[in-house]
């Protein structure tokens, strides 16, 4: 009989690791022992035990009686059942609970008389030592199986991942993204990893991209590897490199660094020392998230017009930022730029130029960046297509000062006063004020919009009251203002006498027009005036117009479908 296999040498490991706790008297050696924890014992508990130590002693007992159960009892792998006795507190401290002992109870003599009448379920421990959590490994757990020696493909390739020199952490990482290689039938798995070794690669370099990325012992996957390595290799590149740069704690797919490295050599114009240098400077470009960033990040250029030279340049001057950073950053400085309405092309050019800066620059908010500046949407475009790397001082955590005033918004507010006067508002006056506020946009373009409202065929005084009574009236371009005039008069047939008794009629939105005077001729002579129609709440109209109607809420739908078309 083995030594691992005696009994007598299991009650000797047993009794060297409780030995230091025990506190009868007995033999001089014993008595110091003894003296020795209590002397701990005082200076932490006053003469007492305290629970820290109590519950380091019960977890040694419930190893010792464990390992004794897995390897004694059940015949398992001594490494396994040493694992599983070590490396299973949550499983160890679950069962001590379930035996409820009192604090002198001999803990491995209860758990060894526990277990032999309540086998246990040995997945648990066994997926816990891996280092998976309970609610990783809780819906893993086989229904119909209870001991590990009933799933012999598993533990066959556990032992050849140990015996291969992966460890626990690793081989429970493994078990948590490649599930079905433990499933794998005898030779299966050691075939998969010699395929690799028949690469070329050496055991430790092997043992690391089996980690990195569990699932290339999947399917045909050490073809993918061979291609990542050919074309590193082409470059002048070697496997060390590739070793230094993989991280245990990332899952890498080899078929999308296959695919990022292809597009790099094809942007360098397959020019390999270029290619080398971008790679060997920026090796985030391929590893981080297995370059699917970088694939997004080339397809973002080439959407915006930029030639393969120039996605190039961009990739040589790549900021010391993380891959998916820069991408957030671009996005947000797009967003930002089609928000303050800037044509899609001069987008196009700031980007082609800059975008190796801006993926680093963090852009503030639109709102905030407006507010702070005080500026508007159409001289914030004007001063960035001037000068892009203005928006450099507008990122997060740097303080943004307004902009210099150019003297536009004095002349337009003077502009806005000297037309109100023209109206016959009074200088300075408080309804003036109100006015000024009201209207938006330039003040010289007042005037314009007020004679294309008389060239519609209103009258010039009726204009006047109208502007009078709602002075945003003028705060809309004239081509909306001409094609809400012409839906009114010429769809509906209304008068054009209909806008001086209801001039807020032009405040509102042509869908809201439609919508709610499309309703009209349905609603049989219970409209007494438009304005009645469009001033109510949506909830007001559906209830008191829409619904009385037996065929209102189906013309409504309808209504709201034809909108979304146009």
């Amino acid at each position: 009989m083995s030594l691992t296999r005696n009994p007598r040498f299991i009650a000797i490991l047993k009794w060297v690791s409780q030995v230091s706790i025990q506190t009868q008297s007995g033999t001089g050696f014993h008595r110091r022992l003894t003296l020795k924890s209590r002397s701990f014992a005082t200076a932490v508990a006053g003469g007492e035990k305290s629970s820290a130590v109590t519950r380091i002693e019960n977890r040694r007992s419930a190893q010792v009686a464990m390992l004794d159960y897995f390897y004694i009892t059940r015949g398992l792998q001594f490494l396994v059942a040493e694992s599983m006795s070590k490396n299973a507190p949550l499983f160890n401290n679950k069962l001590i609970e379930k035996l409820n002992c009192d604090a002198d109870a001999d803990i491995a003599r209860s758990i060894t008389r526990f277990l032999r009448y309540h086998p246990i379920n040995e997945f648990e421990p066994f997926f816990e030592s891996l280092g998976l959590k309970p609610s990783e490994y809780s819906h893993l757990l086989p229904r119909d199986k209870m001991f590990l020696n009933e799933d012999a493909f598993l533990l066959e390739n556990y032992n050849t991942f140990w015996v291969y020199g992966i460890g626990l952490k690793q081989i429970g990482k493994i078990f948590k993204e490649a599930r079905e290689v433990f499933g794998y039938e005898t030779g299966v798995l050691a075939s998969k990893i010699q395929a690799f070794e028949d690469l070329g690669l050496t055991k430790t370099f092997v043992s690391r991209i089996i980690v990195c990325s569990p699932r290339i012992l999947i399917g045909d996957m050490n073809v993918e590897v061979a291609k990542v390595l050919e074309i590193l290799k082409s470059l002048g590149i070697g496997v060390g490199w590739v070793n230094e740069n993989l991280l245990e704690e990332e899952c890498y797919d080899w078929s999308s660094m296959h695919r990022v490295l292809s597009l790099l050599r094809d942007i360098c114009l397959d020019e390999s020392e270029l290619c080398c240098e971008l790679i060997k400077k920026h090796p985030r470009l391929v590893f981080e998230d297995s370059g699917e960033w970088t694939l997004f990040l080339a397809g973002f250029q080439a959407k915006l017009g930029s030639s393969r030279s120039e996605v190039c340049l961009f990739f040589q001057k790549f900021p010391e930022v993380e891959v998916k950073k820069c991408v957030l950053n671009l996005r947000r400085c797009f967003l930002f730029l089609n928000e303050i309405k800037m044509e899609y092309d001069e987008i196009g050019k700031i980007f082609r130029s800059h975008s190796h800066w801006i993926g680093a620059c963090p852009l503030k908010q639109t709102s905030t960046l407006l507010s702070k500046l005080s500026v508007g949407t159409r001289r914030l475009c004007q001063i960035i297509q001037e000068n892009p790397e203005e928006m450099r001082k507008w990122t997060m955590g740097l303080r943004v000062q307004p902009l210099p005033s150019t003297g536009e918004q004095e002349t337009s507010r003077f502009m806005k006063k000297r037309f109100l006067l023209s109206l016959g508002y009074e200088e300075d006056s408080k309804e003036m004020e109100r006015a000024v506020k009201k209207f938006r946009g330039r003040g010289s373009e007042l005037q314009e919009r007020f004679d294309f409202l008389v060239s519609l065929g209103l009258n010039e005084k009726d204009v006047r009251n109208m502007v009078n009574a709602f002075p945003q009236i003028l705060s809309q371009a004239s081509d909306l203002i001409e094609a809400k005039v012409n839906y009114v008069v010429k769809e509906l047939g209304y008068p054009l006498s209909t806008f001086v008794a209801f001039p807020s009629c032009l405040v509102f939105t042509l869908q809201r027009m439609k919508l709610r005077l499309g309703m009209v001729p349905y609603l049989k002579g219970k409209v007494k005036a438009i304005s009645s129609v469009l001033v109510c709440s949506d909830q007001h109209f559906v209830t008191h117009y829409v619904n009385r109607h037996p065929d209102g809420p189906k013309h409504w739908e309808d209504l709201k479908k034809q909108l979304l078309c146009e």
